[in-house]
């Protein structure tokens, strides 16, 4: 169709009412505000938002300017003397170069490539350990996968004849150990301060540990293991140390050391205490960070980080370990362990832990105390690198090997942290978004929009603005997302119906803003005060509320409210999704009504000249109308007092448009295909887009990812048979394996009732 514009509509409030207002008298309202949609493009500052209330203290540089690696896994010295730094390339290659920042040659110092399998994403090259005394015998260890499939630590010595050269000759295999599949391999090889080899093994790789290796202590993999590569307990090629934990334990393997791991990714010991520390990659939900102890069990695959791992989980075993840190994969999805700092260039870190994430490239630390407990877990640097080793040279000084073929260092910012924290407004009247907070009234160029169909947030109505730093600066795409440019903020205020028997009373909860900030997207949660006058920053933490509600049966009753932390608002708006999830066509192809005037979203938009170019004819595809979840702004009263007031909202439910199919898969689209989706976080590829036909959705007559829950007869889509569908079995439940995840402590009604017809219309 071809969008017509439509004329602006007058000004419905006069002057002398709107000197009637609550509120600040500095707060003036501003044309949208005062009725009707505006004529002409508002640019908004939005500048004050695109600091932070809590500035990270470090960021990455790129060190060795002239080096470039092939996907480098591993930065290590041999301890020697010499100044040299070494870099484990996966395909199979280590490399040798001076500790030197004007280095321009890094040549090979052993080349394994015609041994090495790196094809798979987790095989390679993987590990290097030079031993305590190499600079008297030459000897160092690398781990590395093969094929057939098994993980090898052997050794080497270096050349007689060339010390940046290895002996190629001079291998001598330590360890073979088969895998069955080609992930969760591990790798990581360490000498401790004892003098002996650890090395950190997955426990064989595919979900769930089918093989039940975590558990197994005569299985090696899913272990920590440490032998003594100095003498021989023949038949094996190295000594298993008489103080393990479980040597002579009837069914153990000696080697073991720890257990219930499920893919050690980097393993570090602190130089000064000698603690052992690990990354353990997690499955679907979290990832975590472990202080190693003797003989621990870490609960893999009983439990993921300090999660059981499904609900039914059988045998919990109250010994198990918690983690040290874990984080949800809103926040990364692959965790790198890293080492403890004990150098000195990083002023104020001396015994910090670093460790980072793949996925994300954030970067945290860990501080304990003297009893070993967390004092302090801190986000430090923020970073576009995929992480995958963190590194030392002999001096204690910090490396960052990133997949991209670089390495960096980390470095505080030169900016002033405490200035920077103390801008950010800490009120949402601070932040210029609002002529007035007390009477939700945007400021000038602050333009509305609705959604068709509304994310599900335990029956809360919400009200959507959006500011834009300039004109013409919005890339459309007619079918995925559209692209903002830095300095827009979106603005969604949370009403909610404290009495939903009548559907009336709604109150202000909470204003989220998604702000595209200079080092990415950031999302922050502001919380009315009783009056809801002001609305205050809610700390990074997020908070939880308790509301008092009238239900439609007219019960009353306390209901659970989380404000969003920052890494609640990431764990959706992720860079797969596009990180702006309801700006789509789809979504916003509908009329917005607005103070008594109304007009076609994108045609409105176009004649704003918003868009990078002008629409023209778009055959724009549309969601069906959801019917609830939009705040009615309508009508020409001032809906902050209206909507308190009315004796039935105009804001309550209406029958959705569309048929059951249309519904279901809108629906699932806006509350599930964040995760669900190619390169997203939800398991075994399964894509919930709308645009994907429901056969390939990889639902349909198929079996749950967690074998555990699995009862027979049943799939994740049953056609026609919706109670024996998992899809509607997670829709139905609360807890920690709820769908969707995050966001919601309330069963959606309508939409588990419109995927529940649709599964009941779906034919074989």
């Amino acid at each position: 169709m071809k969008f017509m514009a439509l004329s602006s509509a007058p000004l419905l409030i006069a002057l002398a009412s709107l000197l009637s207002l609550r509120g600040s008298p500095t707060e003036q309202p501003s044309e949208i505000a005062a009725g009707g949609l505006p004529s002409h493009f508002v640019a908004v500052d939005t500048s004050r938002l695109l600091g932070s209330p809590d500035p990270l203290p470090l960021e990455a540089v790129r060190v060795f300017p002239h080096l470039k690696f092939e996907k480098p896994v591993e930065l290590t010295h041999a301890g020697d003397g010499r100044g040299r730094l070494f870099v484990v390339e996966k395909e199979g290659l280590i490399r040798v170069f001076a500790n030197d920042q004007a280095t321009t040659d890094a040549p090979t110092f052993l080349d394994l490539r015609d041994l090495v399998y790196s094809e798979p994403y987790e095989a390679g090259l993987l590990g290097l350990a030079f031993h305590p005394k190499f600079a008297e015998n030459g000897k160092f260890y690398v781990s590395y996968v093969t094929k057939p499939l098994a993980s090898v630590v052997s050794c080497f010595r270096v050349s007689a004849a060339d010390p940046n050269k290895a002996d190629r000759a001079s291998e001598e295999r330590i360890l073979v150990i088969p895998q069955p599949f080609d992930d969760h391999n591990g790798g990581s090889i360490q000498f401790g301060p004892d003098g002996m080899l650890y090395l950190g093994l997955g426990d064989g790789g595919k979900r769930d540990d089918p093989s039940g290796n975590g558990q197994n202590l005569g299985a090696l993999l899913g272990k920590i293991l440490r032998v003594d590569v100095d003498r021989r307990d023949a038949p094996l090629p190295y000594g298993i140390p008489p103080d393990n934990p479980f040597v002579g334990k009837a069914g153990a393997r000696g080697e073991v050391w720890s257990y219930g791991h499920r893919n050690v990714w980097r393993l570090g010991f602190d130089r000064k205490t000698g603690d052992l520390w690990a990354g353990d990659v997690g499955q679907d939900r979290y990832e975590e960070v472990n202080l190693i102890e003797r003989g621990g069990n870490y609960g893999w695959n009983l439990r993921e980080g300090a999660h059981d791992l499904y609900p039914d989980t059988p045998g919990k075993d109250p010994d198990l370990i918690d983690p040290v840190a874990e984080y949800y994969h809103g926040e990364g999805q692959s965790v790198t362990g890293g080492t403890v700092y004990r150098g000195v260039e990083l002023v104020g870190y001396d015994g910090a832990y670093f460790y980072g994430d793949w996925a994300s490239g954030n970067i945290w630390t860990i501080r304990l105390d003297e009893r070993k407990r967390v004092r302090e877990k801190r986000l430090v640097a923020r970073t576009d690198l995929s992480i995958v080793a963190f590194g030392t040279d002999a001096a204690g000084e910090m490396y960052v090997c990133a997949l991209e073929g670089g390495i960096y260092r980390l470095r505080p910012r030169a900016e002033d942290l405490a200035a920077e924290a103390a801008a950010f407004p800490k009120r949402l009247s601070d932040t210029g978004l609002f002529a007035s907070v007390s009477h939700n009234l945007p400021a000038a160029g602050v333009l509305p929009y609705e959604l068709n169909v509304p994310f599900w947030s335990d029956f809360a109505v919400k009200d959507r603005y959006v500011a834009l730093p300039r004109a013409t600066s919005v890339k459309f795409d007619n079918d995925g997302q559209w692209k903002f440019p830095v300095g827009t903020v979106f603005v969604k205020t949370f009403w909610m119906h404290r009495d939903r028997a009548a559907w009336r009373d709604l109150h202000r909860v909470e204003t989220r803003l998604l702000v595209h900030a200079p080092d990415g997207w950031q999302g922050y949660t502001y919380a009315y005060d009783e009056a809801e006058e002001e609305a205050y920053l809610v700390t990074d933490a997020g908070a939880r509320r308790k509301l008092t509600v009238k239900d439609v049966d007219g019960d009353v009753e306390e209901q659970a409210y989380h404000l969003p932390s920052r890494a609640d608002c990431r764990a959706c708006h992720t860079k797969e999704a596009g990180f702006v999830l309801g700006l789509n066509t789809r979504q916003m192809h509908r009329d917005l009504a607005y103070r008594g005037a109304t007009e076609p979203q994108l045609a409105l938009w176009d004649r704003l000249g918003m868009f990078t170019e002008r629409l023209g004819e778009k055959p724009a595809a549309a969601f069906p109308e959801w019917g609830f979840g939009n705040l009615d702004r309508s009508g020409t009263a001032p809906f902050h007092e209206s909507a308190a007031d009315a004796t039935t909202s105009n804001s309550a439910p209406r029958e959705p448009a569309g048929d059951a199919a249309q519904l279901a898969r809108a629906w699932l689209d806006v509350n599930c295909a964040m995760c669900h989706r190619p390169q997203g976080i939800g398991p075994d590829r399964r894509d919930l887009r709308y645009e994907t036909a429901t056969a390939k959705t990889n639902f349909v007559n198929q079996p749950p990812s967690e074998k555990r829950r699995r009862i027979k007869g049943t799939a994740l889509i049953k056609p026609g048979e919706p109670e024996r569908s998992e899809l509607i079995t997670r829709m139905t439940s609360r807890g920690e394996r709820q769908m969707p995840p995050l966001g919601t402590h309330l069963i959606d009604p309508r939409g588990t009732d419109v995927v529940r017809r649709w599964i009941k219309e779906m034919q074989e």
